[in-house]
């Protein structure tokens, strides 16, 4: 089922063009083409991505009233994240419509930030965090009050991308054949990790993903007078750097489609000059990610990661207090609307804005050892008690936190100059 996923998975590169016929995502520069003995592309990115989440609780059977038939999940927590990054890329040409980029992201801030929804209280009917008597000793799951806005804030360098593409055919060369481009993107493992540790105590974390992530992918398009319809898929297999390994985090399986047009009111050929509107539509599939015991440690970062208490949590060291988890699979659909403006062959402008949705998933339930014997028990010697494992409060199915009601919302501004 992993492999479908992963072969028929969906998601794309956002490529940086260089001339007016293709669709700016379906467009390579090139080289060694006649007088054009070689071009780069050199573009500077600002994005900003709001993500605003629902964290709920499974209901607990034990607190079932009698008769009680239905069972809904507790609603606990509103989850915030804002983050600032800038990407700064190039792009040369190699050979006829054969390119090498390089891309090094900057994350200048993210914050995520937790509070209880609304009628929910520490006083009364929490069930993640409460102030009386058994919680604090042995089921609050977050290390601080909700009800205080505990925030985290992370920053640095990221991971760096390095891809070539190909356009196989290219409209521009023979307009009676659509315009195909295969490549592969290659992120590197540059940045450093993104700890849920580091941020304990009022600590500034880093951003780093610490995979090797390989991702090929596929784009396709076709002009037809003012419309320039596309179409593109790609599937990412990350693979744990030492680093990440020692850690235990792991990054799911992902991969996706996408679909748009892009329509040109207004163009000059003569003096490559365009405006187009972009509008675009995408699904991303997320496998799951487990955890097993801690020799063989796995979990990822998501949006309570920096806020869960760990089993060896206590109030005299907190830099135990955060703690990578398991993740259910899900999947992300997004709509986007984007302007772009050639003002002359060696400048461009593009601007635009983004929304997404992430579908329901359990982002807690680690397994509660590796079991080591096979047996399906945890109870021989050779079995390795799971380090994420709490007192019970958030992994035990019944028990689990989920995330709901996700919306990412992004805008971003672009420049790129061509030499």
């Amino acid at each position: 089922m992993r492999l479908w996923f992963l072969l028929a998975a969906i998601a794309i590169l956002v490529a940086n063009p260089a001339v007016t016929r293709a669709a700016e995502l379906t467009d390579v520069i090139d080289a060694a083409d006649g007088d054009d003995v070689i071009d780069v592309n050199l573009n500077v990115t600002f994005r900003s991505t709001l993500n605003r989440s629902k964290i709920t609780h499974e209901f607990m059977r034990q607190w079932a009233q009698p008769g009680q038939s239905h069972w809904p999940d507790y609603n606990e927590l509103r989850f915030d994240e804002q983050t600032y990054m800038m990407d700064y890329e190039i792009e040369v040409g190699l050979y006829h419509d054969v390119a090498l980029y390089v891309n090094l992201p900057w994350i200048i801030q993210t914050k995520r930030e937790i509070g209880f929804v609304s009628g929910v209280s520490a006083d009364s009917n929490s069930t993640v965090y409460r102030n009386t008597a058994p919680y604090p000793e042995f089921r609050n799951a977050t290390v601080d009050n909700p009800a205080s806005g505990p925030s985290t804030e992370r920053d640095g360098i990221g991971d760096m991308q390095i891809g070539v593409k190909w356009a196989v055919f290219n409209d521009e060369r023979d307009d009676t054949k659509s315009v195909w481009i295969i490549g592969l993107d290659y992120t590197i493992p540059s940045g450093k990790l993104a700890k849920p540790n580091d941020v304990a105590d009022d600590g500034k974390g880093n951003v780093g993903l610490g995979h090797h992530i390989l991702t090929p992918f596929m784009l396709f398009s076709h002009r037809f007078s003012m419309l320039d319809p596309y179409i593109g898929v790609n599937a990412s297999l990350p693979i744990q750097s030492r680093d990440a390994k020692d850690n235990g985090l792991c990054l799911p399986i992902y991969g996706g489609f996408l679909t748009g047009m892009e329509i040109i009111p207004w163009e000059n050929k003569d003096k490559k000059q365009k405006f187009a509107i972009d509008l675009r539509l995408w699904t991303t599939f997320f496998s799951e990610v487990e955890s097993k015991g801690y020799a063989d440690a796995q979990g990822t970062v998501n949006e309570m990661s920096d806020f869960l208490v760990a089993s060896e949590w206590n109030q005299d060291n907190k830099n135990l207090a955060r703690q990578l988890q398991a993740q259910s699979q899900y999947t992300q659909f997004g709509v986007q609307l984007g302007f772009v403006f050639h003002a002359f062959d060696m400048f461009r402008m593009k601007f635009g804005v983004s929304l997404a949705h992430n579908t329901e998933h359990f982002i807690t339930g680690a397994k509660f050892c590796d079991d080591k014997t096979g047996d399906g028990e945890c109870e021989q010697q050779q079995d390795v008690t799971n380090y994420f494992r709490t007192v019970g409060n958030y992994d035990d199915p019944g028990q689990r936190l989920r995330v709901e009601e996700t919306t990412l919302f992004t805008y971003w501004v672009s420049a790129m100059a061509t030499f």
